[in-house]
């Protein structure tokens, strides 16, 4: 046994000085191990086509998992193949016919011919004569019998290259190089790689090269041989020792990747079969009217930024585990959609990805488009915009049930009402009606700045003596319902209804975004405006979820509220929806109604979600049925089987095993579903890493600032809550200039509809 020792010293090291040599072995020197392989027998002989199961690259993987790479130890067989012409092998086959016709038959039946001409050619005379004698010859006494090979014989002698073999043949060159940090386990590895091509053994099989004499068995390392397989390993020049043609089917295992039936944790799995990426799928390169999905490779091998054309994504879905990439390629989207010109909305209920998203808006084009909706704020002095539900302003007396719909739909929903609350559904409906006459009558006089609020509903419902006076200066059909009806209810109904808006005051954050009573947020104008809105509405406690159903029932509304205006002169909005899971349930539906109604309206959702079989059945239905953009990440097993019935072609054992930032994607492109491609994710800052301007920070929130005229929560809510008389609160003002008069002293508040009933039938 020989190896080579490499790295601090080249000289060999014989058997007898192993023990020497593992001394210094323990340094940082490294002994090589070479041996090339041949067919034993003439190339004609066939080796055995190995199968799949077991693979038999299971041994080569074990003998890997036995190398410390750390320590640069390696293991590598080297398979080269060189096609051999057609021409070639019909020449060494009838080379083959004719030794086979000189050896004769190899086994029993043998024909006899006679006379000279015995032979294939020579004995048809003799076989004539045979027939019509009964089968027997007649030839002279002491005539020699001809021997004719059969065709068994033939086919024997040429072996594998039989003409109705249709398999490609090639010249093969097999070399085995292992590297170790001691001489016999580099000697070890060595005979583990060359134990696997025992695979293949049959009437062929491989053996190494060089001296085998007793216990010395070198190989390739003899000097004589050491050089030449240097040359070839590190060159690839192609020069085996001899002659030897292999066929594509005899080769073919030890060429294809592990299969599943090679176990070893140290193999790279190549994640299952996806096609290649459409040959049609556009190249993003910065241009507008494309969404962005990540690194695609096609049919040429050519890696490229893939895109999808912006008219072909109506709605999109995006599903995968957590921390797999899908906010990432959002915000990928969003921020080269709204540099493109589109309108985004972008929710995100945890606020990590809007936070990303601001220092890539800081660019001059932008900047005065974004508005930011963050009611995650804590700080007094923090600025926050306000939105009115009940605002009149710009509206007109036809619109006030609108404004009805809205609000009582988006409250009723993030509580789950349905059928089943139709006295707390009845209370609300006409509160809101009464406050949103009451908005339009201070428009009306020229006073928006008094319009009553969401937290006006408590005041009306509890305090009897507010009410009447603000029921004195609307129309009577309006206290109607509040004379009559409402003093008839349980005292147990209000309650149902004040504890929803209950959960809204314990956020000061809420307080100042939704008890303003001008609203600087409105998504319709966004809409139109091709605004950037970010909204994050996570930190809000008891309210995180009524405030998410508010603002997507508001979305839905406004799409709804482009009814009638041409086609042509609607400006696309993409609104982005992250966690849908959640968001799902506090809409109660409205994600489904905004995949079924929204797209002729352009406005297009997209929404990620981790569990897609946890959204309501509508919802998913509804996200399947209409999605053009599915995109696909790692996910459990009962994920991964819904997904793939979605993903033609494309086992579901290929999404389970997909690694971080790999996704499936299928789309519509020009009309048409693709078939599933790989995509590989790619990070904002690797793509928009010019527009990354963290310096400019402050001038974007100073633009945010005065794009929705934010204020501090602090000053907001002094002027809400009115803490004393010189700073009276919202409600007091609007009645006073209602009346003309400073409300009433004395108790306010009712313990609910009996008593009320009581004191106005007294009245």
């Amino acid at each position: 046994m020989t190896v080579q020792l490499e790295k601090l010293c080249s000289k060999d090291i014989d058997v007898d000085d192993l023990a020497d040599a593992g001394e210094a072995a323990a340094g940082d020197w490294l002994y090589v191990a070479r041996a090339e392989l041949v067919l034993a027998r003439p190339d004609h002989r066939q080796l055995t086509a190995a199968g799949l199961d077991p693979d038999p690259l299971q041994l080569m993987a074990a003998a890997c998992a036995h190398a410390d790479s750390e320590r640069g130890e390696r293991v590598e067989l080297v398979v080269d193949l060189v096609p051999v012409a057609g021409r070639r092998v019909a020449r060494w086959r009838r080379r083959l016919v004719r030794r086979a016709q000189q050896r004769g038959p190899s086994a029993f039946g043998e024909q006899l011919g006679g006379g000279e001409r015995a032979g294939v050619g020579g004995s048809l005379w003799s076989q004539a004569l045979a027939g019509l004698n009964g089968g027997a010859s007649r030839g002279r006494p002491g005539q020699r019998r001809g021997r004719v090979p059969r065709t068994s014989d033939l086919a024997e002698g040429v072996g594998k290259f039989l003409p109705t073999a249709d398999t490609q043949v090639f010249a093969v060159q097999v070399m085995v190089q292992t590297v170790a940090a001691h001489p016999v386990k580099a000697q070890a590895l060595l005979h583990q790689v060359m134990a696997v091509m025992d695979a293949w053994s049959g009437e062929n099989w491989w053996r190494p090269v060089g001296p085998r004499t007793g216990m010395w068995r070198p190989y390739s390392n003899v000097w004589w041989r050491r050089r030449n397989f240097e040359r070839r390993f590190e060159m690839g020049e192609f020069a085996p020792p001899k002659r030897q043609w292999v066929t594509s089917r005899e080769i073919a295992a030890l060429l294809k990747p592990p299969s599943v039936h090679c176990t070893p944790t140290n193999v790279v799995r190549t994640g299952g079969v996806v096609p290649a990426a459409p040959s049609r799928l556009p190249e993003w390169t910065g241009q507008r009217g494309v969404v962005p999905l990540g690194m695609v490779t096609g049919a040429d091998g050519r890696a490229r930024l893939g895109a999808v054309p912006q008219q072909d994504v109506l709605f999109g879905a995006s599903l995968g585990r957590s921390g797999f990439g899908k906010s990432e390629l959002a915000l990928l989207q969003a921020l080269t959609l709204g540099y493109g010109g589109c309108g985004v909305w972008f929710l995100d209920p945890h606020g990590a990805a809007v936070q990303r998203a601001l220092p890539y808006l800081t660019h001059p084009a932008v900047v005065d488009r974004v508005q930011l909706i963050d009611l995650s704020v804590k700080d007094p002095g923090a600025r926050i915009a306000s939105w009115n539900p009940l605002s009149m302003e710009g509206r007109d007396r036809a619109q006030v049930q609108d404004v009805v719909g809205a609000v009582v739909g988006g409250l009723a929903s993030a509580q789950g009402w349905g059928d089943r609350a139709p006295r707390a559904r009845a209370i609300l409906s006409h509160a809101v009606q009464v406050l949103a006459h009451l908005a339009l009558v201070m428009c009306e006089r020229g006073r928006p700045d008094l319009q009553p609020t969401l937290f006006s509903i408590t005041r009306l419902l509890t305090d009897e003596r507010w009410r009447m006076q603000v029921l004195e200066q609307l129309p009577r059909r309006l206290s109607r319902f509040w004379r009559h009806t409402f003093p008839r209810y349980e005292g147990n109904a209000v309650p149902v209804v004040t504890q929803l808006l209950e959960q809204l005051e314990t956020s000061d954050s809420l307080r100042a975004f939704l008890g303003q009573p001008r609203s600087s947020y409105n998504v319709r104008q966004a809409m139109d405006g091709n605004k950037i809105v970010l909204l994050r509405c996570s930190g809000t406690g008891g309210g995180d979820q009524i405030i998410t159903s508010l603002l997507l029932f508001d979305l839905f509304l406004a799409g709804l509220s482009r009814e009638g205006a041409r086609p042509e002169d609607l400006e696309t909005m993409f609104a982005f929806a992250d966690e849908l899971t959640a968001i799902d349930g506090a809409s109660r539906g409205y994600v489904a109604a905004i995949l079924e109604q929204l797209r002729k309206y352009e406005v297009r959702l997209m929404g990620l979600t981790q569990m897609v079989m946890r959204l309501s059945e509508e919802t998913r239905q509804a996200l399947m049925q209409n999605q053009s953009l599915l995109s696909a990440a790692g996910a459990d097993s009962d994920e991964a089987a819904f997904i793939s019935r979605r993903l033609a072609g494309v086992a579901s054992t290929v999404l389970e095993q997909l690694a971080k930032y790999q996704y499936v994607m299928s789309t519509m492109l020009h009309g048409e579903r693709s078939t599933p491609f790989r995509v590989r994710g790619v990070a904002v800052h690797q793509v928009l890493a010019d527009y990354h301007r963290p310096d400019l920070l402050p001038g974007l929130v100073a633009a945010i600032d005065r794009n929705l005229g934010r204020r501090p929560v602090g000053k907001i809510l002094e002027a809400l809550d009115g803490d004393d008389e010189r700073l009276p609160g919202l409600d007091d003002m609007l009645l006073t200039h209602l009346t003309g008069h400073a409300p009433a002293a004395g108790p306010t508040e009712t313990a609910g509809p009996a008593e009320a009933a009581g004191r106005s039938e007294v009245g």
